[in-house]
């Protein structure tokens, strides 16, 4: 038994005659291993017969695996016509998540065959499969259309009229897959179809009594747009796009207001301007909430695509009009966007409309709208510098640090750290330094770590000067504060590591080792075995003489504390400066040594 070969068809077979379906499901996964065993005629003659029974009677999730590894198979496999019959069998079951994998899979496989198998074989499979007694298959017919259509040679017409006499199906579930795939159809059709038998079809479904066709029609118009002219859309699909705007169904406007950037794009900026912009801020005033909070969302994504002075005449004055807005999740979408539109809308603008908006949004009772103003803010600074941050916003942000949400303070210090390197340390000291420093006191960890990454920024712009100066006072402040939490002293202690990537040794031993000498004595053992930490990543860049005199003594001490974790951090420490002590005696030996060689 031990020489015989297993016969993996065999095998493949045995497993498929169990009853657990996750047994059936990994062996269909594992068809790849039986199509090599079988080769290219064993694979035509027994798996595929084999795999056809399979169809007619197994469970819906190995239907699913045999439609899923038939795609990836095919490549594998000589004779590739054989896979279309089974996968057409799964076009046509119940469940919808085989279907539409059978369908992926027939997509995949038309990449591998030829034009002629295409015309041969292909096409007529979907044009029985748009005929089909059930729905179901006339349903899978719709995805693929598109596939055939390009190669089908003389078949196209029947394509074609097929394809829009599914979507003029009665039946609703088929009406709707057709409305969802007539754009994507449209854009391999020939023009003149396309104005000629498309586009009529088109206006039918846009005004069909289902708001769902009407909602998939807002999709297909974004391909089908781009399939024309400007003058071409300005005739055939302009009034139906307007027409969208008012529709009696919300979710038909909600789609619009959703899909607006692409359409946009695809009607043009010039049809975008003249046409469209006026419609879109009605969107932005709709009676319903969800209406208005897509449009404003959209507009971040499409602003680049409308003039400046659409922006001013039409859009912020309807913007302007939602800030007191009844549903916090439009201002907040309001305050989101307000920084992508000043990107584009130049610094006069946004001083004079965009801002006044954020210094009344940043006092909204919604955290998400606080929030929302505060990522607002580099954007408005990018494009009018530090005028554009009036003492209102100021104000604002500075009472934002003792907001209740810790994401708002979060991004408080962010944006003050941005803010900082953009306008430079002048700019920092007179307006943000008193705001910023606050993160060494803050409530909540992921705060207070934030601040010293972005403390570790501003001292790689500002330098060592600027460290000494004015930043390590108000550290020792936080240090030495009185009643402080011994978290925060923790805090300020942490940020000693952003800064030593521009202090001098003098400059460490100066200014740095009092502060770790006198932290080392603190009441709490989380503070003095945080030093110990400190003190151990420090000493590469420490004199060796500061360590021996004004350190090591220190650790020795703390060695001998009566917390057990403070002791094993403190011996870690003093292991390392043991160590780095042996080394550079070592190195000072050996260059004696070739000194004395060299004489």
């Amino acid at each position: 038994m031990a020489g015989e070969e297993i016969n993996a068809f065999e095998l493949f077979k045995e497993e498929m005659d169990v009853d657990e379906v996750s047994l059936k499901v990994n062996a269909i996964h594992r068809l790849k291993t039986v199509v090599l065993w079988l080769g290219p005629i064993g694979t035509n003659e027994k798996l595929i017969p084999f795999l056809d029974t399979l169809v007619h009677k197994e469970e819906d999730e190995v239907l699913f695996a045999i439609a899923e590894e038939l795609g990836k198979i095919c490549t594998q496999i000589t004779n590739k016509l054989t896979l279309f019959p089974i996968l057409e069998q799964l076009c046509g079951v119940d469940e919808t998540v085989v279907r539409e994998e059978a369908v992926k899979s027939l997509i995949k496989l038309t990449t591998c065959v030829s034009e002629m198998d295409i015309q041969n074989v292909f096409a007529p499979m979907v044009i029985r499969l748009a005929q089909g007694e059930w729905f179901t298959a006339r349903v899978s017919s719709t995805s693929l259309f598109r596939s055939a259509y390009s190669k089908a040679g003389s078949f196209k017409d029947k394509l074609r009229k097929k394809f829009l006499d599914l979507c003029n199906e009665e039946n609703p579930i088929i009406k709707r897959a057709s409305s969802k795939k007539l754009g994507d159809f449209a854009a391999i059709v020939e023009k003149e179809f396309v104005i000629s038998e498309i586009i009529p079809v088109f206006k039918s479904l846009s005004g069909d009594e289902q708001d769902q066709v009407r909602v998939l029609c807002i999709s297909s118009l974004i391909s089908l747009a781009k399939c024309l002219t400007k003058e071409e859309n300005q005739r055939f699909t302009l009034t139906i796009l307007l027409a969208a705007g008012e529709d009696k169904s919300w979710q038909v406007r909600l789609a619009m207001a959703k899909n607006f950037p692409q359409l946009a794009k695809a009607f043009g900026k010039d049809i975008t301007d003249n046409n469209l912009v006026a419609k879109f801020s009605i969107l932005m005033k709709d009676v319903e909430a969800d209406v208005r909070t897509a449009a404003i969302k959209s507009l971040g994504e499409c602003i680049a695509d409308i003039s400046p002075e659409k922006v001013a005449s039409i859009l912020l004055p309807t913007l302007s009009s939602l800030l007191n807005d009844s549903v916090a999740g439009v201002r907040s979408a309001l305050s989101e966007v307000v920084g992508l539109i000043a990107v584009h809308s130049g610094t006069a603008l946004t001083k004079e409309k965009l801002t006044p908006m954020l210094s009344e949004l940043i006092k909204d009772d919604n955290h998400d709208v606080r929030y929302g103003v505060v990522k607002s803010i580099m954007g408005i600074a990018k494009v009018g510098g530090p005028d554009v941050i009036t003492p209102n916003l100021l104000a604002g942000l500075s009472s934002l640090t003792q907001d209740g949400h810790w994401r708002v303070r979060l991004g408080v210090f962010e944006v003050c750290s941005k803010l900082a390197q953009q306008f430079g340390r002048e700019y920092y000291a007179k307006n943000l330094e008193a705001i910023f420093i606050k993160f060494l006191s803050d409530m909540a960890s992921a705060v207070r770590e934030e601040g010293i990454e972005q403390l570790r920024l501003l001292v790689e712009e500002f330098k060592s000067e600027w460290v000494i100066h004015s930043y390590l006072p108000k550290m020792n402040e936080a240090i030495n504060k009185e009643k402080q939490g011994y978290l925060y002293r923790m805090t300020a202690l942490n940020s000693i590591l952003g800064l030593i990537s521009v202090l001098s040794k003098e400059q460490l031993s100066q200014h740095i080792v009092p502060i770790l000498a006198k932290s080392g004595k603190d009441p709490v053992p989380n503070v003095r075995f945080c030093v110990c930490k400190i003190i151990k990543k420090l000493l590469p860049q420490l004199d060796p003489s500061i360590v021996s005199s004004k350190l090591k003594g220190l650790l020795s001490e703390l060695c001998e504390d009566q917390d057990k974790d403070v002791q094993y951090y403190a011996k870690v420490a003093l292991n390392a400066i043991q160590l780095l002590f042996s080394q550079s005696n070592f190195l000072s030996i050996h260059t004696q040594a070739r000194v004395v060689s060299l004489i």
